[in-house]
C-alpha cells in the first residue's frame, strides 16, 4: 500500500513532477490539482506521484480537510483501529468532528464515497444542516436522488445548492468512490470561490450589488418595513443612526440596517449575542476561537454598535474607519482580499462561510424592505 509522506512538500513549480500522461488525462482538474498543491492540500506519495486516479481513502481525505480548513482537534477521543503512532492520527483526530456518521472504527484505509465527502466538506467549510434553503434540490435535478443515504441528504443538497457538488447526466452517482484529483476539483471550488478564483452558481439570479452609493431607501419607508416584519421597538429606534452613519461614510445603510435584521433577528436576538452587547452584526472578538456569548464584542452603547458594523464594513471595502476601531476590525485587515470587497453579493464566503449569505440579505431583507 501507498502512503502520504508528511513531510513531502510539493508546491506549485513541482507540478513539472505531474507525468505529461496525467495532465492529459486530468486537464478538467489541472487547476484545482496545481491549486491544492501549491496550498499543500494535496501532498504526493512516497514515490512523488500524485495518483491523481486512485481513489481517496478516509485517512487521506482527513489530511486533506485539515490542511485545506485548519481544523484542529477539541477533545481527545480514541477510535478502536487507529493508534498514535499512524501517520494520520493528528489529522483523524481534528477531522472527527466533521464526519455526519462516525462509529467506534474510523477505518482509515476505506474508500471514499462521493456524498462522505461532499457532506464533509459543507461541514468543514462551515456550514451545517440548518443551512439547507431548497430540501427538495436533489429530487428535482437528479434522477438518482433516492440513493443518497438519508444522513448525508441535507449536507449534499446544501453542497448542491452551494455549487460544490454538480453532478452529471442528471445523476448525482453518490455511491461512486472519489478520486484524488475530483477530491481536488471539489475543495478547489470552495476554496477558490472565497478567494474569487471561481464563480459557483448559487443558484440563484447572478446580481452585483454595490455597497457604497447613495440610498435608495428612506429611513422612514426602512422602519415601516421592520414594525411589519415585527421587529423589536430597539431596532426600529437604531434606523436613524444606520442613516447617519451612511451619510457619514457613503456607505448604503439600507445594506447594513437589512444584514442586522438578519443577524439579531430583527433586534430581538435570542442567539449567543445578548441585546446589552449592542453588537448589530454578530461581529467577533479579535481572538474569538468559537461562538459563545464571550467570542462576541461588546459595544458601550447602541449608536457605538451601530460604528463598529460601519467599522467592520470598512475593512472589506477599504474605507477609513470612524474613531478608533474594534478589535476584529484589525484581524480583517490583515487578510489578503481586505478592501477588495465592493458588491454585496462578495460577502458570502468571507463575512461568514456561507455563499449565499449576500444573497440572503438581497432577496429577503432588501428586496421586501
Amino acid at each position: 500500500m501507498r502512503k502520504f509522506t508528511k513531510a513531502l512538500a510539493v508546491t506549485l513549480s513541482a507540478a513539472m513532477l505531474l507525468p505529461n500522461i496525467a495532465l492529459a488525462e486530468y486537464l478538467w482538474a489541472k487547476t484545482a490539482v496545481e491549486y491544492c498543491v501549491e496550498n499543500k492540500i494535496l501532498s504526493g506519495m512516497e514515490n512523488g506521484d500524485l495518483a491523481l486516479g486512485d481513489n481517496l481513502t478516509r485517512e487521506q481525505m482527513a489530511k486533506i480537510m485539515v490542511d485545506a480548513f485548519g481544523l484542529t482537534a477539541s477533545e481527545d477521543f480514541a477510535f478502536s483501529d487507529i493508534y498514535t503512532d499512524r501517520w494520520s492520527y493528528v489529522y483523524i483526530q481534528a477531522f472527527r468532528k466533521y464526519m455526519k456518521k462516525s462509529s467506534t472504527d474510523f477505518n482509515p484505509e476505506e474508500k471514499v464515497t462521493r456524498e462522505e465527502f461532499a457532506a464533509s466538506l459543507v461541514l468543514a467549510s462551515g456550514l451545517k444542516d440548518s443551512n439547507l434553503r431548497n430540501p427538495d434540490i436533489l429530487e428535482f435535478n437528479f434522477d438518482d436522488y433516492k440513493k443518497v443515504d438519508s444522513d448525508y441528504k441535507k449536507l449534499l443538497s446544501i453542497a448542491v445548492e452551494r455549487g460544490y457538488y454538480k453532478g452529471s447526466e442528471q445523476l448525482l452517482r453518490p455511491k461512486d468512490l472519489l478520486t484524488r484529483a475530483e477530491a481536488c476539483s471539489l475543495m478547489y471550488r470552495v476554496l477558490g470561490s472565497a478567494k474569487g478564483l471561481v464563480q459557483l452558481d448559487l443558484g440563484v439570479r447572478a446580481s452585483s450589488t454595490p455597497i457604497v452609493g447613495e440610498s435608495q431607501i428612506s429611513v422612514e419607508d426602512a422602519k415601516a418595513w421592520a414594525e411589519k416584519c415585527g421587529a423589536a421597538q430597539i431596532f426600529i429606534d437604531i434606523a436613524d443612526t444606520y442613516w447617519k452613519y451612511g451619510e457619514l461614510t457613503g456607505i448604503r445603510p439600507e445594506i447594513l440596517y437589512a444584514q442586522a435584521a438578519k443577524e439579531t433577528g430583527f433586534g430581538k436576538y435570542g442567539g449567543a449575542v445578548l441585546p446589552e452587547q449592542n453588537n448589530w452584526a454578530g461581529i467577533k472578538t479579535k481572538n474569538a476561537t468559537g461562538d459563545l456569548t464571550e467570542d462576541h464584542e461588546t459595544f458601550e452603547t447602541p449608536d457605538d454598535g451601530v460604528r463598529g458594523h460601519f467599522n467592520h464594513i470598512c475593512a472589506y471595502i477599504g474605507l477609513e474607519p470612524i474613531g478608533e476601531p474594534h478589535g476584529r476590525y484589525y484581524s480583517v485587515k490583515s487578510i489578503a482580499w481586505a478592501g477588495s470587497v465592493r458588491m454585496l453579493e462578495e460577502l458570502g464566503g468571507k463575512w461568514c462561510p456561507d455563499l449565499y449569505y449576500g444573497y440572503n440579505i438581497l432577496h429577503n431583507f432588501m428586496e421586501k424592505m
